[in-house]
């Protein structure tokens, strides 16, 4: 995991770095987009992702993204403990629904492997990272809290996640259609309570699909 976040922060590096030098606001687009987050065959996600594009050079492309997912609710369990050794069973399980909300902050490098990124298709390869923050509530069913007790889960949790994936671009003059997917593979998490590492992730592994539109203002 090390190897891969090292690799991840190079690219990226690069990418900034190359921009950056040879910056151009022609070379410029801001962009908007609909898509899921497939956490699971039980859980997907719809979010709204906005980005900003800038080529590099003909091949290669540096994006940052934001996605916000739309509220969603996960059922669940959690275990009620006996407060008391006398107390049997010593423990039940008491129905939950965690009410969440998530955001992420991407920056990716893509690769463009068919075509080149100005002609009217083109296919990129696609590798980054993204801050994701979780925020969520819980809804717990009625049980016997003389008896049993239950230990609160944390309600705010960030991690850093690594993204490798694969896209398409349909450019019309300044208009570029594209779409994307993306495997997403947690890697560092820590709590936003108590800014401990901690080995509850925001999300777990997933796969991402975004499609959208985005705009060159400059030329």
């Amino acid at each position: 995991m090390k190897k891969i976040t090292l690799l991840m922060s190079l690219l990226l590096t690069v990418g900034i770095f190359k921009s950056q030098a040879q910056f151009n606001n022609e070379n410029l687009s801001f962009g908007l987009g609909v898509g899921t987050f497939i956490y699971s065959p039980n859980i997907k996600t719809l979010n709204i992702n906005l980005r900003g594009n800038y080529l590099i050079d003909k091949k290669a492309a540096f994006v940052v993204g934001f996605n916000y997912h739309l509220p969603f609710d996960v059922e669940s369990s959690e275990t009620a403990i006996a407060n008391r050794s006398s107390t049997n069973p010593k423990t039940i399980n008491v129905s939950t629904i965690d009410h969440c909300k998530i955001f992420n902050i991407s920056g990716d490098y893509n690769y463009t492997f068919v075509h080149e990124n100005e002609d009217p298709f083109s296919m990129h390869g696609i590798i980054g990272g993204s801050y994701t923050h979780k925020s969520a509530t819980q809804t717990i069913a009625n049980y016997d809290q003389n008896l049993y007790g239950i230990e609160p889960d944390l309600n705010s949790v960030s991690g850093i996640v690594f993204d490798l994936g694969i896209g398409a671009n349909f450019n019309y003059d300044r208009l570029n259609v594209f779409a994307e997917t993306k495997l997403g593979l947690p890697l560092v998490s820590f709590s936003n309570e108590t800014l401990d590492y901690t080995d509850l992730k925001p999300v777990v592994m997933h796969v991402s699909l975004n499609v959208g539109a985005r705009f060159n203002l400059f030329e």
